[in-house]
């Protein structure tokens, strides 16, 4: 794409300046893709380059009344939107998954993906994400390290697995719960050199991620004791089931819970909500859509298990659910679903759990 230079931008404006312009942008790690769309629907397009201040001082040189600025969330993070929020100009950072897109495969290229952001925030088609503070944002990165090197642990176990099953040896039966002495009982097997290298480089791999797992938590559970979540925290843990993990992650990710004027609204941030397909006056139970809070999501399931097996509210609850719908999976989704809700609560309520008040 060519760059449409400063001269051009300024005739292209020229005699709109006081109607509002709208601004979309394809962030990328080595060039911002920015688009102009003026009050008539004509668009002008150019390139910077990939640094916050750049883009600012071509948007304040132009001197223009900016409706707003949107773009899609990223790797690049949320440093972009801040930098211009403090010069006082609205940004719009929008989901991926929440952005338009054409029913059939169209051309895409960065120049047609920032006329897109611009054209759909001209015409109110985008809705914000909220923005974590640099804090909030710090704090989900080593939450987030947290869940890979879990990840990491649990794939180099089966990669372990593997190799055992792929030289053809019996698995030993403490690989089943991995005890504390599995390490010992793997390097006695009986195999060839090369292969036994194999294996003790997989084993030093799952020492060096246990470790550093450990050392992640320490810090994780230093950072919760912050005044700020100390009594969220204490709130969370307090609902049966619940525990550090759970209760970290959901404080974390679902950061600022006022932000949500409804439970629905929560239950659809994490993936929780089922999506309504209403037609010819019948309702049919929808499906969940893959979106939201994956992690939080498969965690909240999992607690949701506990829950049920510690509270006879929630047990109650999986009963009926279960009974309704045949499936134990939507029944315990439908109890997450309840779960996510109740924390919500806690957490801007600021109170311990009541199974009366359930």
């Amino acid at each position: 794409m060519a760059k449409e230079s400063l001269a051009g931008l300024r005739q292209f404006v020229s005699g709109f300046e006081d109607a509002p312009f709208y601004v979309g942008i394809d962030v990328h790690k080595r060039s911002f893709y920015f688009a102009l769309r003026r009050a008539d629907g004509r668009t002008v397009s150019a390139v910077t380059p990939p640094t916050p201040s750049a883009i600012l001082h071509l948007l304040l040189g132009l001197k223009i009344n900016i409706g707003a600025v949107a773009y899609e969330s990223g790797p690049t993070g949320f440093s972009l939107a801040r930098f211009l929020e403090d010069a006082g100009i609205p940004v719009i950072v929008a989901a991926p998954s929440k952005i338009p897109r054409p029913v059939t495969r169209d051309a895409k290229c960065d120049r047609l993906d920032c006329l897109k952001l611009a054209e759909y925030a001209a015409k109110g088609m985008l809705r914000p994400i909220a923005l974590p503070s640099p804090q909030e944002e710090a704090r989900r990165t080593l939450l987030r390290r947290r869940h890979m090197l879990v990840d990491s642990v649990r794939r180099c176990r089966q990669r372990i697995k593997g190799l055992i099953l792929f030289l053809g040896i019996e698995e030993p039966k403490e690989l089943e719960h991995w005890n504390q002495n599995v390490e010992a009982v793997l390097v006695a097997l009986p195999m060839d050199p090369a292969a036994r290298l194999t294996l003790e480089s997989y084993l030093r791999e799952l020492t060096f991620n246990l470790e550093e797992l450990r050392r992640v938590e320490q810090q994780l559970k230093l950072l919760t004791k912050a005044p700020d979540l100390s009594k969220s925290m204490e709130c969370l843990q307090s609902v049966p089931g619940v525990g550090s993990v759970v209760a970290t992650t959901f404080a974390l990710e679902i950061f600022q819970p006022k932000r949500f004027k409804r439970p629905e609204e929560v239950a659809s941030y994490i993936g929780l909500a089922p999506v309504v397909h209403h037609s010819g006056g019948k309702t049919p139970s929808g499906r969940l859509v893959p979106v939201g809070q994956a992690r939080l999501r498969s965690l909240l399931i999992e607690a949701a298990w506990m829950w049920k097996a510690k509270d006879p509210h929630a047990q109650a609850i999986y009963t009926r659910l279960l009974g309704k719908t045949g499936v134990a999976q939507k029944a315990i989704t439908a109890v997450a679903r309840r779960l996510a809700i109740i924390l919500w609560r806690l957490c801007t309520e600021q109170r311990t759990y009541r199974t009366a008040m359930a």
